[in-house]
């Protein structure tokens, strides 16, 4: 008569998953925060595995994820010539805002407003696709000074997005592809363990990795 599997052995056997994406493969870890330099190596993920949705572990709120597409810089950088800069008024601006605009160094001037930029941007995406879009910085782009992208939602909205306004999304964007997943950057992209402490369940989270026996 054989043994019963060993369940925690299967688990730590699922948890090294190479299929599992490196910056978030141990989920048992909630006490420790992740290192910047992980978190970099975030990979965008097609889908999002179901112990990144809000309640599937007790006690631990997982990271926030953000579902859409990057915005690069160039995109940004654009925005800000053709449909902000010109735009904004100088005599209301604060000395130090208007010091900023008329900076010599247009990529300062650029960087110095840009959260301007990132709202007039959102609230033109909006328009365009019939759909609340927002900008957030994440994890996974590799390359991009910028690190923001137009989320459509994310893991704790529970929101369905129609398919119309993804393909308004991505033809405004010029984007190739179906949306993806990202990590929220900074202490977002960070498991949240300042609730209290619950029993840890090896079944439950073998069945949130959506594994079976």
């Amino acid at each position: 008569m054989t043994n019963p599997p060993d369940r925690d052995a299967r688990l730590r056997e699922l948890l090294a998953d190479p299929r599992l994406n490196a910056a978030i493969r141990r989920p048992l870890q909630f006490g420790a925060r992740k290192e910047e330099k992980v978190l970099e190596g975030f990979v965008p993920l097609d889908d999002i595995p179901g112990y990144l949705c809000p309640g599937q572990i007790p006690g631990r709120s997982p990271p926030t994820m953000y579902y859409g597409y990057p915005v690069p810089a160039s995109l940004l950088e654009k925005h800000w010539n053709e449909e902000v800069r010109s735009y904004l008024d100088t005599q209301k601006m604060t000395k130090e805002a208007l010091e900023d605009f008329q900076d010599p160094d247009p990529h300062k001037a650029f960087e110095a407003f840009l959260v301007t930029v990132l709202l007039d941007l959102a609230d033109e995406l909006c328009e365009e696709t019939g759909w609340g879009i927002q900008m957030n910085k994440v994890y996974g782009i590799p390359g991009d000074p910028y690190h923001w992208m137009a989320s459509l939602c994310g893991n704790y909205s529970g929101t369905d997005v129609p398919e119309p306004h993804i393909k308004r999304l991505r033809e405004a964007l010029g984007a190739e592809g179906p949306p993806m997943w990202y990590l929220a950057y900074g202490d977002d992209g960070q498991w949240d363990t300042k609730g209290s402490f619950m029993p840890f369940d090896p079944e439950r989270l073998i069945r949130a990795l959506g594994y079976g026996n």
